[in-house]
């Protein structure tokens, strides 16, 4: 079910690899920069992949675009499996440093709340959006590999597929149950 699912917000984040669904996305045709900010001042670099903008970094942000807080648990590991609309956001792990550089881990109420988690003009990636990078990376099998990061500096040994041929340098955003 959607709703037992949290996704990393960075909007990289592909389903293929469970990365998050932080990675924003905004059409190619839109007016971009190198860089995006979000609301709370976070700068993200940003990656035309095919037909598509992608920010290079998980989301870090704890407020929707309109300014209001995304709330978080104390403990950062607090069950919320009995909450009917759970919209919070914490750092993996419930360690803050991990934010800087895996972003943040968002609910799926959090993620597809109207008042939007991603900096103004980007939004969550849809099935569509996923599908056409994934097209353009030649398909669901080897279009990971073509995103992550190689090595094994943020990524498990042995890091299989891993190649980055598309730049992106995609990193294992973590997960929280």
């Amino acid at each position: 079910k959607k709703k037992d699912r949290i996704w990393i917000c960075s909007f990289y984040k592909m389903t293929i690899f469970l990365l998050s669904l932080s990675i924003s996305f905004k059409s190619i045709a839109q007016e971009r920069s190198e860089t995006v900010q979000d609301i709370c001042g976070n700068v993200y670099p940003i990656i035309t992949i095919g037909k598509q903008v992608w920010m290079k970094a998980d989301l870090k942000t704890t407020r929707y675009s309109n300014g209001d807080s995304i709330g978080t648990t104390t403990p950062a590991n607090l069950d919320i499996t009995n909450e009917p609309e759970p919209k919070y956001q914490w750092a993996y792990d419930g360690n803050e440093s991990n934010a800087e550089i895996y972003g943040r881990l968002y609910t799926w109420y959090a993620a597809t709340d109207d008042r939007n988690i991603c900096p103004t003009g980007w939004h969550v990636p849809t099935e569509a959006d996923w599908s056409m990078l994934t097209t353009y990376l030649a398909g669901e099998y080897i279009a990971g590999g073509k995103l992550k990061e190689t090595g094994i500096t943020h990524w498990k040994s042995p890091n299989y597929g891993a190649t980055n041929e598309s730049s992106f340098t995609a990193l294992p955003g973590g997960y929280r149950y």
